[in-house]
């Protein structure tokens, strides 16, 4: 590898990306200037487009981002929000246990991060001001709880990484619901620490026949993920089947169960829908350019020597790779971050040893912690936004549960069987 070479293609992405162009401009036309410098055929330019999206596992984006709007505008959220009300909201900071709780159940509907923090931060956000919470408290614990969103399955993000890694997408699934179980109790160990401290409210102890009731009306949504990830372990359907299941089980619940779902919100839920799973595929599609042009100049053998100088031990290079990632996503959203640099550190993870699921998982998870944290934290401007508080007292509010989400990365770096366990049972 020439570092002349990698200047030429990395320099102008950067440039291009701080004047403001997105991010598969700024990498195509990087790309094609490279192409042009080095005269290298410009049919190489149309090939890797094609090739970086030639894959059926692909179809799982969109099927994946239309299940989420369906079940997020078919009333899904205000359910699971009552469900969980009804079991812990009597607690002292009722309300701020329930965020976690409802967010837990919901990312294994939507998948994203943002249309998870979208989606409950709508209903919870007003009631709990209304309830005198501090908006900056509430903003910063619907930013974290956000972060659940790409472990929990079904993941968006653990799809992309499946794709690119060459992982059982199914066995990634599986590999999150453990690790989401723990982080969601982390959180929850702050949300009690500081309600208890502050004296934050609580609501009316929900009767038996409420309990009932609510969860019987919840049923249909509570019982989705199981339905998606019982069948991938189960071998029935393979994760984008799974996708087109979830979409045509959230169109019969929020239209025919719940009736929420209007025939006329229809258009609006499709567009979204396309327009996120395109802002995702284009820039697979661009870096799949990318990583020819990075792999044909050796970058993959040059990290592998680089890091096995640092050290041999796959513990030490874990460690790195954390304090890497966690910059790397404070600059980049968790699904631009994975496609740009994940392929290059694949043969390093192979050479030394690390289990690719687990790798994923911890990569997913410091990423996740990227959009908490400025300068782009897309969570914690759209939480600060909805909640309408002061910026600074937001991040403020948020240190508590970021120490929660930094130990439970340590925990899931370092213990590999909180993360393997599951997916070792089944799938091994």
């Amino acid at each position: 590898m020439e570092l002349l070479q990698l200047s030429v293609l990395v320099a102008p992405m950067l440039i291009l990306m701080f004047l403001g162009l997105p991010i598969f401009l700024a990498m195509g036309m990087a790309c094609f200037f490279f192409v042009l410098v080095f005269d290298l055929p410009t049919m190489i330019l149309a090939k890797s487009y094609v090739s970086g999206l030639a894959s059926y596992d692909f179809l799982a984006l969109p099927f994946y981002f239309l299940a989420g709007d369906l079940m997020g505008g078919g009333g899904i959220t205000r359910r699971l929000v009552e469900f969980s009300q009804s079991f812990i909201g009597h607690i002292k900071g009722g309300l701020s246990h329930v965020t976690i709780v409802a967010e837990m159940i919901f990312s294994g509907v939507s998948g994203s991060a943002v249309g998870d923090a979208s989606a409950i931060g709508s209903v919870l956000i007003p009631s709990m001001k209304k309830g005198g919470y501090p908006g900056s408290y509430v903003a910063a614990l619907n930013v974290a709880t956000a972060t659940l969103g790409p472990i929990i399955p079904p993941s968006i993000p653990m799809v992309v990484y499946g794709l690119i890694a060459q992982v059982s997408v199914g066995k990634l699934f599986v590999a999150g619901a453990v690790p989401g179980i723990i982080l969601g109790g982390y959180l929850l160990a702050v949300s009690v620490i500081l309600s208890y401290r502050r004296g934050y409210p609580a609501s009316r102890r929900a009767t038996l026949r409420e309990k009932i009731r609510i969860t019987l009306d919840a049923f249909p949504a509570i019982i989705m993920p199981l339905i998606i990830l019982g069948g991938i372990v189960s071998g029935v359907v393979t994760p984008t089947e799974a996708g087109v299941i979830a979409v045509v089980y959230g169109l019969i619940v929020g239209s025919i169960v719940y009736k929420e779902l209007k025939l006329r919100d229809l258009p609006r839920i499709f567009g979204e829908a396309m327009v996120n799973s395109a802002a995702i595929l284009i820039i697979i599609a661009t870096t799949g350019l990318f990583c020819w042009i990075i792999a044909n100049m050796g970058l993959g053998e040059f990290l592998v020597k680089l890091f096995l100088s640092i050290s041999t031990n796959p513990w030490v290079i874990l460690g790195i790779l954390n304090i890497f990632f966690l910059v790397w996503g404070c600059f980049f959203d968790p699904l631009t971050a994975l496609v740009i640099i994940v392929p290059i550190l694949l043969p390093m993870i192979k050479q030394v040893g690390i289990d690719l699921t687990h790798f994923g998982l911890v990569v997913i998870m410091n990423l996740g912690i990227g959009l908490i944290t400025p300068p782009v934290g897309i969570l914690l401007y759209l939480c600060n936004s909805m909640a309408q508080a002061k910026l600074e007292e937001t991040i403020q509010e948020i240190i508590p549960f970021l120490v929660a989400l930094l130990l439970a990365l340590v925990v899931f770096t370092y213990v590999p069987s909180t993360v393997m366990w599951l997916p070792n049972l089944f799938f091994d």
